[in-house]
């Protein structure tokens, strides 16, 4: 993923569009096709009129949008890329999809504390309390929950939990998180190169390279395949009070997915092992969901062990809504 143009220097590429782009309650502006634009503004999803996207206008917007990358939509058909504001724009043209689709998805401003999220009942008092318990004991936490359903701005909120004088290194495919503290140093998968014929680099890359820039805590903005080996040996040989990110549906599929991920390393342990690395890797468990244009905590668990017989994690609850 790649440094590309201002979210403002959008306008001109697509008009009608301008009101949408300059409003901080729109977290994104998804268009499917000429003249077809949704917004989401405060979790929810609107229709929005744009008589003036004609498929025309949107493969000059594609093509503006890609130049400064020195991406050609003609013959990079996916393009994926992060504007100077950390705003993100995804472009898909033929022959990926039957029409030129841009969305665009706004990088807010602002981070909330963990304690504004306790305020706006997003985050309970409870889950706080442990999760701040087990990241002073160094003990690992896992988020998980769908797309949008508020996972990054959670982790920003834990990250603040952690002593102010240890060291962070985050790994992120596209830098997100507001890690604000001198002590940090930040990491970002992009494939800015790769079109060039240099190899682009993975999250697993910069997780084995992260251990050599001597981290107190690890911070990965999400776990997508077989960096979780990496991220679990890490976790369970010295660097307590990590933090990650899954997509999951609920708190026990989180740990079932984690260990999938693993088992996509090429020298891959068995099921049963990989699943007590997992226990002894994540104590925790932290659930989100968005419902009704609200995100909030739906699930927490705090990790037991591995039933090999029932092929189950066990666990206890800290909450079930």
């Amino acid at each position: 993923m790649s440094r590309a143009r201002r979210i403002e220097d959008l306008k001109p590429f697509l008009p009608g569009l301008a009101t949408l782009l300059e409003d901080p309650e729109v977290s994104e502006v998804m268009i499917n096709g000429p003249c077809n634009v949704w917004v989401e503004r405060e979790g929810r999803l609107h229709a929005h009129s744009a008589p003036r996207l004609t498929e025309q206008v949107l493969d000059r917007a594609a093509t503006q949008i890609a130049r400064p990358l020195e991406l050609d939509p003609r013959e990079t058909s996916i393009i994926d890329a992060r504007l100077e504001d950390g705003s993100r724009v995804a472009i898909s043209v033929p022959p990926a999809s039957p029409k030129t689709a841009i969305t665009v998805r706004r990088f807010g401003n602002r981070s909330f504390s963990a304690q504004e999220l306790v305020r706006m009942g997003s985050l309970p008092a409870a889950v706080l309390a442990k999760a701040r318990e087990l990241l002073r004991s160094r003990r690992n936490i896992l988020v998980s929950g769908g797309t949008g359903s508020g996972k990054t701005t959670l982790l920003n909120a834990l990250i603040d939990l952690l002593p102010q004088d240890d060291r962070i290194v985050s790994i992120e495919d596209t830098l997100e998180l507001k890690i604000t503290r001198l002590n940090s140093l930040r990491f970002e998968a992009g494939q800015l190169g790769a079109h060039n014929g240099k190899a682009r680099l993975t999250i697993r890359d910069l997780v084995r390279h992260a251990l050599r820039h001597r981290p107190d805590h690890i911070v990965v903005g999400e776990v997508r395949g077989g960096e979780a080996a990496d991220l679990l040996q890490a976790l369970n040989t010295g660097h307590g009070g990590s933090l990650t990110t899954i997509h999951a549906n609920n708190a026990e599929a989180a740990l079932c997915r984690l260990a999938n991920c693993a088992m996509q390393d090429g020298g891959a342990l068995p099921w049963e092992v990989t699943c007590r690395n997992v226990v002894d890797g994540i104590a925790m468990v932290i659930h989100l969901t968005r419902r009704e244009g609200k995100r909030f905590v739906e699930e927490a668990i705090e990790v037991g062990g591995y039933d090999s017989a029932r092929k189950r994690f066990s666990f206890t609850p800290v909450l079930f809504r």
